[in-house]
């Protein structure tokens, strides 16, 4: 009977694949789903980030993806939203539905979880820039009595509070009470035994829900009372005095009243839970939504991520990643540049070992994979077709249980590709033609990619085989890319080079790796002449390309070199310029001051003169007085004419540039200042001593026009802040006239305060309310105490009703 090899025998019929899901764990975008649930704040948003997947419909990778978008933004412009409770409520949900009893914890984490939606929905609701969070948080379930009715019947701790029902409330005055009267016969009681020598501490305990005294064991019998419990030691004995039983069977009695009061309590409110257990559900859904589009922001930001353009069907399918980052890779990893065009959709990649060949293979799928699943991708640019699939072979896929070889494994893996794969497929094979007869490998590889080009596949591959590279070469629909060593030094440079087949430095890595000599002399009698020669061009192709990069390095580091001095040059000569104008101010306000000094010494000269030229009148009779030697009058005319001409706005000894745009300046512009970054609000136009009022930040001020550096355009002050500067129509007011600042620290709600007083006068509106709530106090005396000062503030006064210890209204002037 003829022998049968493991990989002739029968194989059993190969999986289907959905698209994406085979290639998930050969991508490794497990770990992007592990980092991603990492930076959510709730468990609902961790189970949806670990749950998250690639998705082949163009609506929804869309919508994903604005949703990463609008999360940025939001971070970005400082932003955030209330997600609720880090636990997962729906099974407490559930068990409240099904009749059960949440406890006083959970209850509360309920109310939390629906003040966090209605305090999204109030955020959001005026955030034209998000349509989408905001569409999601519109779609909040809005249950203000059961919010209500936790409040007032839970606290924080998740204690049931006396509020809850006036029977709880008389229930647990009588416990007090029992409690009080009974704590009095035991300190007295305490008091006795301690003078007497048999109490062993002078404490009183409980045992067993009993108020107990802690005797001596010796000593019992001078104790009469009921024992409840002996010490481990045998030498106490904890005691219940005869006078305190009648007053603990009271005070236990109260107690369970009161407990069992607090379990109606309890259950009526679970009812009421399991009524809204729809609505709280979908609430739990849309927060854990909206937890995870706010981890994508935060991922992206952490990647230096960039929304990915999705090309359209219609539209030439190419690939295009500009500086792309592996996203799993860490230290200072080296950005590629990878292109896949529509003329030439094989891209095969050729070079060294530990090279990076496999590293940017799988930089195309994750990255490809990422933007499918909504995420932006680690790059300084990406252009992206929508693909059906990503279909992978990578590594070694053996398998005993299943008889499969190496080789055996790659043959499955691309049967089951070609068998599935479609002209808007993306198919990584790494190692392409391996794992067998070098020769037959190469020719089974040229004949796979040719099949692969037909069928209109994107697919990328790397292989050692020079016959394919030769084949790339020359094959129209095919292109080479390399990933090469240093030639001086060895060492990868992770860089990829498109159009030119790499080499392989089997030889050169051997020899430096301690081979002998006559080794590697040997091997290389045995090569091929037209591969030495081959060889031997590719080496000095790469030593001149490397050379040109040098240089090119060199010119843009002299580049970047030359426009940093000009630069510093233009910042040194911009502050030359505010030198020269400033001392130009300084001197002329040091000499209007010394002419007012000598003009006012004139005018006490001239009364004195006076003074003394009527007393010579007086003693002279009516002789005529001689003329002063100085005429003070003309004297006086050239000081006064002298100072104004210095203080005219047209003095200027040292020229100083004014260019004319200020003389357009109205009330309402906004314009820069020399050396403040952010753009001021003028409230008055230049007068004739050519100084504008400005509003620099809450405060008033009054600049000489000389300090204005130039006009800007009126931005949204978040987006300003932001920076991103984006118009809207002044006829919309997009400003809500309520804030909530529960859950705040004092110095975060000044901040909100102060920029949304800016906003508001901005905007034109009369009014505020500011919701901070009752507390403690210490942040409504803060907020009020802060609007007292502050100077666009006409009058506060507390909110309407019952509300009033917990809002304030604002009147603007």
């Amino acid at each position: 009977m003829p022998m049968v090899s493991a990989d002739e025998r029968q194989q059993p019929p190969i999986p289907s694949d959905d698209g994406f899901q085979r290639a998930l764990g050969l991508l490794e975008f497990d770990e992007i789903r592990r980092q991603l649930a990492a930076a959510t704040r709730t468990a609902v948003g961790a189970e949806a980030a670990a749950e998250l997947a690639p998705s082949d419909d163009p609506h929804d990778v869309a919508v994903r993806q604005q949703e990463t978008a609008e999360a940025r933004r939001l971070l970005d412009t400082s932003g955030a939203l209330e997600l609720g409770p880090e636990d997962d409520l729906r099974p407490a949900v559930h068990r409240a539905l099904l009749g059960g009893v949440l406890s006083g914890l959970e209850l509360r984490n309920v109310g939390a979880l629906v003040a966090a939606a209605r305090w999204n929905r109030s955020a959001l609701v005026h955030r034209e820039d998000l349509p989408l969070l905001a569409a999601i948080t519109q779609n909040l379930p809005e249950l203000p009595d059961l919010e209500s009715a936790v409040n007032r019947t839970v606290s924080a701790a998740g204690e049931v509070l006396d509020s809850a029902s006036p029977e709880l409330a008389r229930l647990r005055r009588e416990s007090r009470s029992a409690y009080s009267a009974l704590n009095d016969v035991m300190q007295r009681a305490l008091r006795r035994y301690q003078r007497s020598g048999v109490a062993q501490e002078d404490i009183v305990t409980e045992r067993n829900g009993r108020m107990v005294l802690l005797i001596k064991t010796d000593f019992k019998g001078q104790a009469p009372g009921i024992v409840h419990d002996v010490s481990d030691s045998g030498a106490t004995v904890f005691i219940e005095p005869m006078p305190a039983i009648d007053l603990g069977n009271r005070w236990r009695e109260t107690r369970l009243a009161e407990q069992r009061e607090e379990e109606r309590v309890l259950r009526e409110l679970s009812s009421l839970v399991g009524g809204y257990a729809e609505d709280i559900t979908l609430m739990h859904h849309l927060l854990g939504r909206l937890d995870l589009a706010l981890a994508k922001g935060r991922y992206a930001a952490s990647l230096r991520a960039v929304t990915p353009n999705l090309l359209a069907s219609d539209v030439p399918r190419r690939l295009r990643l500009a500086g792309a980052r592996h996203p799993l890779l860490t230290g200072d990893v080296v950005p590629t540049t990878i292109v896949i065009d529509a003329g030439h959709p094989v891209l095969l990649i050729t070079g060294p070992n530990a090279g990076g060949k496999t590293v940017a293979l799988k930089t195309v799928g994750l990255l490809a994979m990422m933007a499918h699943a909504g995420l932006q991708v680690p790059a300084s640019d990406a252009d992206l077709p929508l693909f059906d699939g990503i279909y992978a072979d990578i590594g070694d896929q053996q398998s005993i249980f299943e008889s499969l070889s190496t080789f055996s494994s790659h043959v499955r893996n691309l049967q089951r590709i070609m068998d599935v794969a479609t002209d808007h497929s993306l198919i990584l094979i790494d190692e392409l033609g391996s794992a067998t007869d070098p020769e037959e490998g190469s020719a089974l590889a040229i004949a796979l990619l040719s099949h692969l080009r037909d069928a209109g596949a994107m697919v990328v591959a790397t292989t050692h085989h020079r016959n394919v590279a030769r084949l790339a070469q020359e094959e129209p629909g095919m292109v080479n890319a390399s990933v090469d060593l240093n030639p001086r030094t060895l060492e990868p440079t992770y860089r990829l080079t498109h159009g030119v087949p790499g080499r392989s430095y089997a030889l050169t890595i051997a020899a430096r790796l301690g081979l002998p000599e006559s080794v590697i002399a040997g091997a290389q009698n045995h090569l091929e002449p037209s591969h030495v020669r081959t060889d031997r061009l590719l080496q000095e192709l790469q030593e001149e390309r490397l050379t040109v990069s040098e240089l090119r390095q060199q010119a843009e580091q002299a580049l970047d070199d030359a426009r940093r001095q000009e630069r510093e040059v233009a910042e040194r000569l911009a502050t030359v310029e505010d030198a020269k104008a400033q001392l130009v101010e300084d001197a002329r306000r040091e000499l209007a001051e010394e002419i007012t000094e000598v003009a006012t010494r004139i005018r006490q000269a001239e009364r004195s003169l006076q003074r003394q030229q009527a007393r010579q009148s007086a003693v002279a009779g009516d002789a005529p007085a001689s003329a002063p030697d100085v005429d003070l009058t003309a004297e006086r005319e050239r000081l006064a004419a002298a100072q104004r001409e210095v203080v005219s706005p047209d003095w200027t000894p040292i020229p100083v540039e004014r260019p004319p745009w200020y003389h357009d300046l109205r009330a309402g512009d906004r314009v820069y200042i020399r050396g403040v970054s952010r753009p001021v609000e003028v409230v008055t136009p230049p007068n004739e001593q050519q100084e504008v009022e400005v509003i620099i930040g809450s405060m008033r001020a009054r600049l000489p026009v000389y300090q204005l550096d130039r006009p800007a355009e009126r931005v949204h002050p978040a987006a300003e802040q932001a920076g991103v500067v984006y118009r809207r129509p002044e006829s919309r007011r997009t400003l809500s006239p309520e804030v909530n600042l529960h859950g705040y620290r004092v110095d975060e709600a000044l901040n909100v305060i102060d920029s949304l007083l800016d906003d508001a006068a901005l905007e034109g509106m009369t009014s505020l309310k500011i919701v901070h709530g009752k507390g403690t106090g210490a942040l409504r005396q803060a907020i009020r105490e802060y609007l007292n000062g502050h100077p666009l503030v006409n009058t506060i006064e507390p909110g309407e009703g019952g509300s009033a210890a917990g809002v304030t209204v604002v009147q603007l002037r």
